[in-house]
Parts: C-alpha cells; sequence; structure tokens
C-alpha cells in the first residue's frame, strides 16, 4: 500500500497550490483486501455532492430499486353529475419527481373519472414531512438557484420553472415561455433587443420578480443569444406555485374550478378517487446522481425516516434511518455528518475511508446493477460527460462528483483498459483553492485506470 501519493498527483497539486494536508485520496482495486493508495482517509471532509452516495444506496436497499411514491388524491364531499360539492385534496408522499406532465395525466384521469367542476378548493396535505421554513437564501444568498429549492412532501417540478427567451426581431420584441403552465402568468415588461453581444444575458436582462407572476425584465437581449433557457427557483409559495399549476392543467382537460390551494390535514371524511404513483427508485436514484439534483436527494432522504418510523419525517430521523441500517449492516460511520442528505452544507462529513467502504459494499450487494448505473459516466453522460470527451479513458470511470465553494470531491470505479480490472477511487479536496483541484483528480484517475 502507497501512502505516498503519485507524482503527478503531487505535481498537479503543487501546480494548484493545494496543500496536501487538505486532501483525501484512497484507491483499492476490488477484490483485494488492501488498498494501492491510502492518503489521510481517516479525516472526516466536506464531500459536497458525494454525500448524495449514502443516502441513495441505503435507500436502494431499506427501500427496494422498485419503490414507488403514492400521491392519493380523495374527494371532501359528495362528487354527483360531475359536480364535487366540496374540496379535492391531494395528500403528499414525498415523491421526489412529481411534475406538471403528470398533474396533466392526473388531472385527465380525475375527468375520465367523471369530474367536471370542483366547486370548493384543492386541498394539500403536507403533514407526511415536518420541516421548518426553507429559506432559500440561507446557503449562499441565491433565492433563484433551483439548487436552493427546499424538499417538501407535495413537491412540485422541483420546486422550478424554466422560462425561454426567443429574439423575434421582425416583430422587435423577444418572446418569452414559461414551464410548467401556470394561470395568470404574464410578462409585465419584456427586455428591448439590442445589437450588443450575446455574453452574460441573464445579468442583463435586468430581472425583477417582485410579482412572481408578472416578472419584468427591463433591460436587454441580443439577437445573437438566439434562444435561451433560464431555470429558476420558482419566486411563489408552495401553496400558489401549485395554485398556478393546478389551475392551469385543469383548465386544459375541460375541469372548472375557481377556489384556492390552501394546506390542511386530510378530513377522516375524505373518500379515495385516485392515486398517482412514481417511477420506480431506481429511476429516481439515477436521476440524483447523474445530474446531483439536490431537492430530490433531500426527498429520498426523508422519505427513509418515513418509512422507517412513520410519518412526520425530518433530517434528524432520517440521519437515524440511515445511520441505523448502515450500522446493522457493518459500515458504521462514526465521523459522519449527515444533516439534510444532499451535501449542499458547510457542515457535513464523510472520510475518504468510509466512502471507499460504501462503494465496495455496493459492489457486492444484490443492488449493485442499480447503484453503478446511477453514477455519470465520463464523456457520456451527467455531470462527467464533458470530463475525458474523446480520450480513451471515457467510458472507463463510473463516478459521482461534487463540488462547492472551497470543495472539491469525486468518487466511484474505474476500469483499467489493460487488465480489465476495477477499482474503487475516492479523492477529497477542501481548500480555498479547490476549484483549481481538477487537474489532481484527473492525475489520480490516470493513475488508477493505469496502474491496476
Amino acid at each position: 500500500m502507497r501512502e505516498q501519493l503519485p507524482a503527478a498527483v503531487a505535481q498537479a497539486l503543487a501546480q494548484a497550490r493545494i496543500p496536501a494536508s487538505s486532501c483525501s485520496f484512497m484507491v483499492q482495486p476490488l477484490g483485494h483486501a488492501e488498498p494501492t493508495l491510502a492518503f489521510n482517509t481517516q479525516q472526516p471532509m466536506n464531500p459536497a455532492s458525494l454525500m448524495k452516495l449514502v443516502p441513495t444506496y441505503v435507500a436502494l436497499n431499506l427501500l427496494g430499486p422498485a419503490y414507488r411514491w403514492k400521491t392519493p388524491v380523495y374527494t371532501v364531499g359528495p362528487l354527483q353529475g360531475g359536480v364535487l360539492s366540496g374540496d379535492l385534496a391531494f395528500v403528499g408522499s414525498g415523491d421526489p419527481h412529481l411534475m406538471a406532465d403528470n398533474l396533466w395525466s392526473l388531472a385527465q384521469r380525475l375527468r375520465d373519472l367523471g369530474l367536471r367542476r370542483i366547486d370548493g378548493n384543492v386541498l394539500i396535505d403536507r403533514s407526511a414531512f415536518d420541516l421548518p421554513p426553507h429559506d432559500r437564501a440561507a446557503f449562499d444568498g441565491d433565492t433563484l438557484a433551483p439548487y436552493n429549492v427546499g424538499p417538501n412532501a407535495f413537491l412540485l417540478n422541483f420546486g422550478a420553472m424554466r422560462l425561454s427567451f426567443q429574439p423575434e426581431p421582425q416583430r422587435g420584441q423577444v418572446g418569452i415561455a414559461v414551464e410548467p403552465p401556470l394561470a395568470g402568468f404574464h410578462v409585465a415588461q419584456r427586455p428591448h433587443l439590442d445589437g450588443a453581444a450575446c455574453g452574460a444575458w441573464k445579468d442583463r436582462l435586468h430581472a425583477n420578480f417582485d410579482q412572481p407572476l408578472a416578472p419584468a425584465f427591463t433591460g436587454q437581449y441580443s439577437p445573437q443569444c438566439g434562444e435561451q433557457t433560464w431555470n429558476i427557483a420558482a419566486p411563489l409559495s408552495a401553496d400558489a406555485f401549485a395554485q398556478g399549476i393546478l389551475a392551469a392543467l385543469f383548465m386544459q382537460v375541460g375541469i372548472v374550478w375557481n377556489g384556492q390551494v390552501v394546506s390542511g390535514r386530510l378530513p377522516p371524511t375524505a373518500n379515495l378517487l385516485t392515486a398517482w404513483e412514481s417511477e420506480p427508485l431506481a429511476v429516481i436514484v439515477r436521476d440524483i446522481n447523474k445530474y446531483s439534483n439536490n431537492v430530490m436527494a433531500q426527498q429520498v432522504f426523508l422519505t427513509l425516516a418515513l418509512q422507517t418510523y412513520g410519518p412526520p419525517a425530518d433530517f434528524a430521523r432520517a440521519a437515524q434511518a440511515a445511520n441505523q441500517w448502515l450500522d446493522a449492516h457493518q459500515l458504521a460511520m462514526p465521523g459522519l455528518v449527515l444533516d439534510n442528505g444532499c451535501g449542499l452544507s458547510r457542515i457535513a462529513r464523510i472520510s475518504a475511508d468510509d466512502i471507499n467502504r460504501l462503494l465496495r459494499s455496493a459492489w457486492a450487494s444484490p443492488v449493485m446493477p442499480e447503484f453503478i448505473a446511477s453514477l455519470p459516466l465520463t464523456g457520456e453522460d451527467g455531470t462527467l460527460k464533458r470530463r475525458f470527451d474523446g480520450r480513451p479513458e471515457a467510458g472507463l470511470i463510473h463516478a459521482k462528483t461534487g463540488s462547492l465553494r472551497n470543495v472539491l470531491s469525486l468518487a466511484g470505479y474505474v476500469q483499467s483498459p489493460t487488465t480489465g480490472r476495477r477499482s474503487t477511487v475516492v479523492a477529497l479536496i477542501n481548500d480555498p483553492r479547490a476549484a483549481g483541484g481538477w487537474g489532481t483528480i484527473e492525475a489520480l484517475l490516470d493513475d488508477a485506470l493505469h496502474n491496476a
């Protein structure tokens, strides 16, 4: 076992001016009892999005790859002659991927069941989770960043919306569209077309979302930008966002509704009408790890508590459920700090040794195919699509990445192009210059690929 860094890795660290003491590195061939490289592996460090490996692996085992979230729909009042004289109720179960097109299908199903008019409100029961109010500005001050959306037992469309901008020179304006459809949405002011280079086009819009359903763009937009999209955290409350989506979808399918979305508990007199089922967990985990979706990871993390202890779920119980499973499967991690399950955190901690043990456990587990398939593949997809692209090593590395201010990380599996042997690889860098550490990680991967 090497405790000294490979020369290329040490050189890359020196070039990036990152001290070795700020790093943890580990490489271990599968089937070998000892690592070939173990450098500072016991030190708990901030893993950024590598933390998603813990709840997704535990969930695949604890819940099963075929697990699906169910969102039941109830009537609260009589439904006669197509008219619901009362409220329609949705009960959230933490579905990480309940999208507007799913709700459209559900609305169409409600119409097929005879619903034509709702005379009451839409009641949303979010009591499956017990969470404090979420502050989107708390982490880095960017309230519009989709990665800052918080979990919700009835999470719709990741809590995010997409604005599409299309220059229309012949009309002298910029076309703006929104997804998902939102009833009442209109653009109060469009940006002016100008002849400047595209550049930082979002900044040049001078966007104002003080009126979320009537945003104003008082700046400029260049025709050279062509069509662009801007994904933002919906600047609306959860109820208002649901109101806009449901009102638009009900109108599309021919269900008349003029009420409001209200939050509350499902009355005991409610009658089950139908239920929506999510994609299986194996698909959800793939989306989480390949694209590093924070709010989806938090939804899965909270579901561990929900299924282990029953409602309501919170982060403390989720961490307890995860640690309980790890302890029971010889994966106890005393230094693990698992706060929100997604790695968007300044206090999350895990060691390279613990990540390596999890990777080796996953390789030998019944859920290995689903877990490995969820990791980005170099040169092919996810967060590694542009890494090793066009090089012989493309497609030989399945690995999760992580990055925050002062944090850069990677962990996964590499396959030697010559021997076919696979190894686990873990790299954690916690340093003010961590953003310049990709050369170091690539040097480590090269060493693991060609010296296995």
